[in-house]
């Protein structure tokens, strides 16, 4: 590969990163070990699945995976390089209990499980409130990490300890004010 061809295809790559990181107002952010592990941690012990909004590079998704192997762990993201890149890193990591989707959670017609985990740019929240409403069961678990769901009641908020973020805890049947779904 010549000099020129790997600028070509650098160029071609922050592109497309650019692109769809203006398209779904967002750029992909990934998650330390430390700030997984503290997500993990509010994962209930008796649910069978988690789906990760906005997966990104895989980070979270992959560290659920292999903290709970006894959890199907789905990573759903529509950016094609952070998608590209976490489905490589999936196959290195051969977590059988992980699946990742190319695609966007609202146009989905999926059973988002038990948990959905999601760290998204605020202006997107509301989109997750309203696909949530239209497909989550009674007692699903939100946890949000760094933005609240527009009018949805969170039952916790929790400071962060390995980041200045937040984490916003709703449970589905209770996440609006005075228990009106």
């Amino acid at each position: 590969m010549t000099d020129l061809s790997v600028l070509v295809f650098v160029v071609i790559i922050l592109a497309l990163i650019a692109i769809y990181a203006i398209r779904l107002k967002s750029v992909p952010m990934p998650t330390l070990p430390s700030a997984a592990a503290e997500i993990i941690a509010y994962i209930p012990s008796d649910v069978k699945s988690v789906t990760d909004f906005g997966s990104g590079w895989g980070d979270l998704a992959m560290s659920i995976a292999r903290a709970r192997p006894d959890l199907r762990v789905t990573g759903i993201e529509l950016s094609p390089v952070p998608y590209a890149i976490s489905r490589m890193r999936a196959v290195l990591a051969a977590k059988p209990n992980l699946s990742l989707i190319r695609g966007d959670f609202r146009k989905l017609d999926l059973d988002f499980g038990d948990v959905v985990v999601c760290f998204i740019d605020p202006r997107v929240m509301g989109d997750v409130g309203d696909v949530l409403s239209q497909r989550m069961g009674d007692g699903g678990i939100v946890i949000s990490r760094g933005f609240a769901i527009p009018g949805w009641q969170a039952f916790g908020e929790v400071p962060m300890k390995t980041s200045s973020d937040r984490l916003y805890l709703y449970r589905f049947g209770k996440h609006k004010p005075d228990g009106i779904a």
